[in-house]
């Protein structure tokens, strides 16, 4: 892993697209929704690259792969306004990004009470799926 993973920055100086969250990186086999994208940014910056070459990774190379530059990938008027906003600065520290204080999604504002309810349903949810299993 450590001798494969060591090409990340080469082939971010060679012009090759690096996109976070994607799953059938060859480094992200075990990339898990949520925590995954804040543990593969980490990983990034630890291999090499800047914490702002990790955060377009994860925010302006997919649509630009897409041809989405139009719509996604910066904040602009007319594009879609999904946001999280963090408590600190990722680009002094990309572990930053797990400092998550408010998400704006499709139009709906989450602030960090109204995330650790969704964060509480969830888990609820999931006990709730385990006992019936454990049936």
């Amino acid at each position: 892993f450590e001798r494969v993973a060591t090409i990340i920055p080469m082939l971010q100086e060679a012009g090759v697209t690096i996109m976070a969250g994607t799953d059938a990186g060859f480094l992200n086999s075990f990339n898990y929704p949520g925590f995954g994208l804040h543990d593969e940014l980490a990983l990034y910056v630890k291999l090499g690259l800047t914490p702002q070459q990790a955060l377009a990774s994860a925010t302006r190379a997919g649509p630009a792969w897409f041809g989405k530059l139009d719509r996604y990938g910066s904040v602009e008027t007319g594009k879609a306004a999904d946001l999280v906003l963090l408590d600190a600065d990722p680009l002094a520290d990309i572990g930053a990004t797990r400092a998550i204080h408010t998400v704006v999604l499709r139009g709906s504002v989450y602030d960090r009470p109204a995330l650790d309810k969704l964060l509480g349903d969830a888990r609820a949810q999931v006990a709730r799926w385990n006992a019936e299993a454990a049936r």
